[in-house]
Protein backbone atom coordinates (compact mmCIF):
# COMPACT_ATOMS: atom_id res chain seq x y z
CA UNK A 1 0.00 0.00 0.00
CA UNK A 2 1.72 3.38 -1.18
CA UNK A 3 1.25 6.49 1.10
CA UNK A 4 -1.39 7.50 -1.54
CA UNK A 5 -3.73 4.73 -1.09
CA UNK A 6 -3.47 5.54 2.77
CA UNK A 7 -4.56 8.93 2.63
CA UNK A 8 -7.22 7.80 0.39
CA UNK A 9 -8.47 5.22 3.03
CA UNK A 10 -7.69 7.91 5.41
CA UNK A 11 -9.96 10.77 3.80
CA UNK A 12 -12.20 8.14 2.98
CA UNK A 13 -12.86 6.93 6.91
CA UNK A 14 -12.84 10.77 7.57
CA UNK A 15 -15.74 11.46 5.67
CA UNK A 16 -17.46 8.85 6.68
CA UNK A 17 -16.92 9.17 10.36
CA UNK A 18 -18.41 12.87 9.96
CA UNK A 19 -21.42 12.01 8.16
CA UNK A 20 -22.24 9.30 10.36
CA UNK A 21 -21.74 12.10 12.96
CA UNK A 22 -23.81 14.30 11.11
CA UNK A 23 -26.63 11.65 10.70
CA UNK A 24 -26.90 10.65 13.73
CA UNK A 25 -26.96 14.08 15.41
CA UNK A 26 -30.19 14.67 12.74
CA UNK A 27 -31.52 11.49 14.30
CA UNK A 28 -31.85 12.18 17.72
CA UNK A 29 -32.68 15.49 17.00
CA UNK A 30 -36.48 16.77 18.52
CA UNK A 31 -37.45 18.64 15.17
CA UNK A 32 -37.03 15.94 12.81
CA UNK A 33 -40.17 14.09 12.45
CA UNK A 34 -40.21 9.83 13.81
CA UNK A 35 -39.58 8.91 9.81
CA UNK A 36 -36.64 11.04 9.47
CA UNK A 37 -35.06 10.02 12.47
CA UNK A 38 -35.23 6.57 11.08
CA UNK A 39 -33.70 6.95 7.84
CA UNK A 40 -31.04 9.21 10.21
CA UNK A 41 -30.38 6.93 12.21
CA UNK A 42 -30.01 3.84 9.75
CA UNK A 43 -28.10 5.96 7.26
CA UNK A 44 -25.44 7.03 10.06
CA UNK A 45 -25.25 2.55 11.07
CA UNK A 46 -24.58 2.13 7.42
CA UNK A 47 -21.47 3.91 6.87
CA UNK A 48 -19.70 1.27 9.56
CA UNK A 49 -17.91 3.95 10.69
CA UNK A 50 -16.55 3.91 13.51
CA UNK A 51 -18.58 5.47 16.38
CA UNK A 52 -17.65 8.48 18.41
CA UNK A 53 -19.67 11.20 20.06
CA UNK A 54 -21.60 13.22 18.22
CA UNK A 55 -21.36 17.05 18.75
CA UNK A 56 -23.40 18.19 21.61
CA UNK A 57 -23.71 21.56 19.61
CA UNK A 58 -25.24 19.86 16.71
CA UNK A 59 -28.56 19.34 19.49
CA UNK A 60 -29.68 22.61 18.87
CA UNK A 61 -29.41 22.83 14.76
CA UNK A 62 -31.86 22.51 12.27
CA UNK A 63 -32.19 18.54 11.76
CA UNK A 64 -31.99 19.43 7.35
CA UNK A 65 -29.37 20.91 7.56
CA UNK A 66 -27.87 18.44 9.75
CA UNK A 67 -28.48 15.58 6.83
CA UNK A 68 -27.45 18.05 4.19
CA UNK A 69 -24.68 18.78 5.40
CA UNK A 70 -23.69 14.63 5.80
CA UNK A 71 -25.20 14.18 2.41
CA UNK A 72 -22.59 16.86 0.68
CA UNK A 73 -19.48 15.26 2.97
CA UNK A 74 -20.41 12.29 0.70
CA UNK A 75 -21.34 13.78 -2.29
CA UNK A 76 -18.05 15.15 -2.49
CA UNK A 77 -16.29 11.69 -2.89
CA UNK A 78 -15.18 10.33 -6.09
CA UNK A 79 -17.52 8.42 -8.21
CA UNK A 80 -15.93 5.44 -7.08
CA UNK A 81 -16.01 5.59 -3.40
CA UNK A 82 -19.49 7.10 -3.40
CA UNK A 83 -21.00 4.24 -5.38
CA UNK A 84 -19.75 1.80 -2.52
CA UNK A 85 -23.02 0.29 -1.64
CA UNK A 86 -22.83 1.50 2.11
CA UNK A 87 -21.90 4.94 0.69
CA UNK A 88 -25.01 5.17 -1.78
CA UNK A 89 -27.72 3.23 0.86
CA UNK A 90 -26.67 5.89 3.28
CA UNK A 91 -26.87 8.87 0.56
CA UNK A 92 -30.39 7.20 -0.38
CA UNK A 93 -31.67 7.14 3.24
CA UNK A 94 -30.49 10.87 3.86
CA UNK A 95 -32.55 11.53 0.92
CA UNK A 96 -35.67 10.08 2.52
CA UNK A 97 -35.03 11.68 5.65
CA UNK A 98 -35.35 15.08 3.93
CA UNK A 99 -38.37 14.28 2.28
CA UNK A 100 -40.23 12.56 5.17
CA UNK A 101 -42.73 14.81 7.24
CA UNK A 102 -42.05 16.68 10.40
Amino acid sequence: MTSTDSDHNSDLMTARAQAAALFAAAGRNEKAGPTAQLHCLTAATTLLAPSGPVPATADNADPDRLIEQALRILGNLPAHDFAQPDVLAAAQHGHRALRAPR
